[in-house]
């Protein structure tokens, strides 16, 4: 084996470090005492002098990690554009489609709200979110028996009349809900009327009997057909709630369809 080289004393920082580390290498590869004796003797930390360090300034830049390449092509983020917002449809387009919706058994006139003039003066009532509920329930249920938005007015105007378009469970005689119909006369039970689509859906049905057995009904007066359901001692009396009546059926037929 070689003896290992002396360590000039004059030799610092890295390049003293690096010879006693090499020197105990060798050592310790041959088994000797001394190898643990030079090791033990170099610096935990060798420290570079100050002619070898560098100044920042100096120091060479290392390149940015996303720097594009020379030559390289450059990509571009694109924003994906939001789709422009669709027109709300006009009345005319809501009425055709329920029309086409409509029973082809109903006349042209069952497609409009007010195929004939109202009667005598309009009156018209602040309505509650309650109340916009029941009419909602009352409209549907037209649609969905196909019977069109003059059968929805109609409707809306009667319970109107009895009820305020209010589901109580009073009136005169045994009569309850929204159209104040009466267990006694065959229109269901108590519980079954004051569920409001049962009773709209019993009101509607009993409409379209009278309009199978009139099928001008739809160039009648508003109260007339209303009448020849309910039988009121005052029949004139639904007319006076047409426009408002009207009103809300096409603004809850906006809604839902």
């Amino acid at each position: 084996m070689r003896s290992p080289v002396r360590v000039k004393s004059t030799m610092r920082g890295r390049t003293a470090a690096v010879t006693i580390a090499g020197v105990a290498t060798a050592l310790v590869g041959t088994g000797t005492a001394s190898a643990a004796a030079i090791a033990s003797s170099a610096p935990a930390h060798p420290t570079v002098s100050a002619h070898h360090v560098v100044p920042a300034k100096h120091r060479p830049r290392r390149p940015r990690k996303d720097a594009a390449r020379p030559g390289a092509a450059t990509a571009v983020k694109t924003t994906p554009q939001a789709a422009a917002p669709q027109p709300a449809p006009t009345w005319s387009q809501i009425q055709q489609m329920v029309a086409s919706q409509t029973s082809p058994a109903e006349p042209q006139a069952a497609s409009v709200l007010q195929p004939v003039p109202t009667s005598g003066p309009q009156s018209s009532m602040p309505i509650s979110p309650a109340q916009q509920a029941n009419a909602t329930t009352i409209v549907q249920q037209a649609l969905a028996k196909k019977m069109g938005v003059r059968s929805a007015v109609i409707a809306v105007a009667t319970s109107m009349q009895e009820s305020q378009l209010q589901n109580i469970n009073y009136g005169t005689s045994d009569s309850l809900g929204l159209f104040q119909q009466r267990p006694s006369m065959g229109w269901g039970t108590a519980q079954q009327i004051m569920d409001p689509q049962y009773s709209a859906d019993a009101f509607l049905g009993a409409l379209q009997q009278y309009q199978a057995s009139n099928p001008g009904w739809a160039s009648q007066p508003l109260w007339t057909t209303a009448q020849g359901v309910q039988k009121s001692g005052v029949p004139t009396a639904y007319a006076q709630w047409e426009n408002q009546a009207a009103q809300m059926v096409q603004q809850i037929v906006t809604q839902v369809k």
